[in-house]
């Protein structure tokens, strides 16, 4: 007798056990989705913050932080919609995102006018790159806007159209793939003797 109630409560004990790995296993998957969430969130928020100068603008006459992206990162004026690790909700200045790369993966780090730099995104084991695209077909590993054509009216100034410009952070092992627009108003946003709010500071 009390060697099937010992049996008994052997059992018990290991599916309390099971459970309670279980339990602990689920709820670390799930710390680790929400953590994911809220890190893409956070850099798809600042790829919309950009303030891009229309096409065929320049950014400089219009007060604007002209916009550059590289495979390890882009800087570009900025409007902070919310208040976060980049700073507070309004205008940032430059904003520059940056992918670091570190022994043990890469790290993303954003710093602004207002805020010197801190990492938002963590992505270790993993390697991640940005990329860019006007058409969300065709990537490019950099971007900037193109110079002036040479066959350009001396003084006159070149038509201008709103700019849509894909920014893309992916990882070599396809885990990470975040994809969001950044883009500049209507062009009778941008006249050329006022400022915008994400001027060059």
């Amino acid at each position: 007798m009390l060697l099937v109630a010992g049996m008994a409560l052997m059992l018990v004990f290991a599916i309390g056990g099971q459970s309670a790995r279980t339990g602990f296993a689920l709820g670390r998957r799930a710390l680790g989705v929400a953590d994911g969430q809220v890190t893409e969130d956070q850099l798809r928020g600042l790829i919309r913050s950009l303030v891009l100068a229309p096409a065929g603008a320049d950014a400089r006459a219009l007060g604007l932080v002209p916009f550059a992206g590289g495979p390890s990162g882009f800087s570009g004026g900025a409007v902070l919609a919310r208040a976060g690790l980049c700073g507070p909700a309004g205008p940032a200045g430059r904003l520059s995102v940056a992918v670091e790369a570190r022994p043990e993966g890469d790290v993303v780090t954003c710093a602004s006018a207002v805020q010197p730099a801190t990492v938002v995104a963590d992505f270790r084991p993993r390697h991640v790159r940005f990329a860019y695209s006007l058409d969300g077909a065709s990537w490019r590993d950099a971007w900037a806007p193109p110079p002036p054509s040479p066959f350009a009216v001396p003084g006159a100034k070149p038509p201008r159209a709103a700019l849509r410009l894909l920014v893309r952070l992916a990882s070599d092992d396809g885990r990470v793939d975040i994809v969001e627009l950044a883009q500049s108003g209507p062009p009778s946003l941008y006249p050329e003797t006022l400022p915008h709010p994400g001027r060059a500071e």
